[in-house]
C-alpha cells in the first residue's frame, strides 16, 4: 500500500467511522421508538372500535385518541409517533450508509497499486 493513500484512508476512517456509527445507532433507536409508540396505541385500544367505519377509513385510530393523520404528523406527543421519527430514521440511515461506503471506497483505493 502507498503510505500517502494509507494516511488519507486513516484520516477518512477517523472522521467517518464515529459519524457513521453514531448515525447508525440513532437510526436504529429512532425506528425502534416509532415501533414501540405504535404499541402504545394498541395497548390503549378499545376493541369495539374495530367495528367503527371511521377507523376503517382512517378518520380515527383504534384507540380513539385521534386520526391516523394525527398520529403521523401531530407532533411528538401524538399517539403512535410522528413522521419526524421516520425522517430521522431515513436521514441518519442514509448518513450511516454513506459513511460506510466512504470508508470502504477509500480503503479500496488505498490498497490499489498505482
Amino acid at each position: 500500500m502507498n503510505p500517502g493513500r494509507t494516511i488519507a484512508a486513516v484520516g477518512v476512517t477517523v472522521v467517518a467511522g464515529p459519524v457513521g456509527l453514531s448515525a447508525g445507532i440513532f437510526a436504529i433507536v429512532s425506528i425502534i421508538a416509532q415501533i414501540l409508540a405504535g404499541f402504545g396505541v394498541i395497548i390503549n385500544a378499545d376493541w369495539v372500535q374495530v367495528f367503527n367505519p371511521a377507523v376503517w377509513f382512517g378518520f380515527n385510530n383504534i384507540a380513539g385518541t385521534g386520526s391516523i393523520t394525527d398520529s403521523m404528523v401531530g407532533g411528538a406527543g401524538a399517539p403512535g409517533g410522528t413522521v419526524g421519527r421516520y425522517a430521522a430514521f431515513m436521514i441518519t440511515g442514509i448518513l450511516a450508509a454513506a459513511c460506510f461506503g466512504a470508508i470502504n471506497a477509500v480503503w479500496r483505493w488505498a490498497r490499489t497499486e498505482n
